[in-house]
């Protein structure tokens, strides 16, 4: 496998914050899960392109699925935000699962949703409550009506952070071994898995990120 530094891929801004409250105090061995309880397609490491050539990851396809939907699979418990730049520019619109669980896997779930343009927008300029990140950065909370919208949309990115950290035979055993690992700004392993969709970054001290996106190579 071969290792070079590239530049930094974007963590949806949901499991940013995620990451800098527990990143210091999840040390736990992953737990094997129970096939039983759920099927084989919500499994992390069983995702992959169907013949259609979408995306299908964690009982979700990418680009046609909504929040809706995962609702089903991961519970009420969900957040929809919109996040902007201190200028307000590039906005991006997530929905967060802060607890839920795959079987035994227990985890906090983004997921990134395709807006237009013009409509995301509006959303944004409608919310009812802005916040300001100590940074200028900004996240919006959509009127409800915006949000049900929001969650009817297709989805267009997974990203899972189990809370249990993942050692690197755990990895191994489940995803097999990447097709390459990159060493990026960010301090961090990037694991690719491109017949999986899957960038999983990787950190010895936890925890780790999954991210599902289509197209990777």
């Amino acid at each position: 496998m071969s290792q070079k530094t590239t530049t930094k891929r974007r963590l949806p801004t949901f499991l940013i914050v995620l990451l800098a409250a527990i990143g210091l105090t999840t040390v736990f061995v992953m737990i094997p899960p129970n096939h039983d309880k759920v099927p084989d397609k919500q499994l992390p490491w069983n995702s992959h392109y169907n013949a259609n050539g979408a995306l299908e990851a964690l009982g979700l396809v990418v680009n046609q699925s909504t929040v809706q939907e995962a609702k089903m699979l991961f519970g009420d418990d969900v957040e929809v935000k919109i996040f902007s730049k201190k200028d307000e520019t590039g906005k991006s619109a997530e929905a967060y699962f802060p607890s839920m669980h795959i079987a035994t896997i227990h985890g906090a779930l983004a997921i990134g949703i395709a807006v237009p343009e013009n409509q995301l927008n509006a959303f944004y300029a409608q919310g009812v409550q802005t916040t300001v990140t100590p940074n200028g950065n900004r996240q919006v909370t959509p009127n409800t009506d915006d949000i049900q919208v929001l969650m009817s949309l297709p989805i267009a990115s997974v990203t899972l952070i189990p809370r249990k950290n993942l050692t690197q035979r755990a990895i191994e055993m489940r995803f097999g071994k990447p097709q390459r690992i990159e060493n990026q700004s960010d301090g961090l392993e990037h694991w690719f898995y491109p017949e999986k969709g899957l960038e999983l970054l990787y950190d010895e001290n936890g925890p780790e990120a999954l991210q599902y996106v289509p197209g990777l190579k």
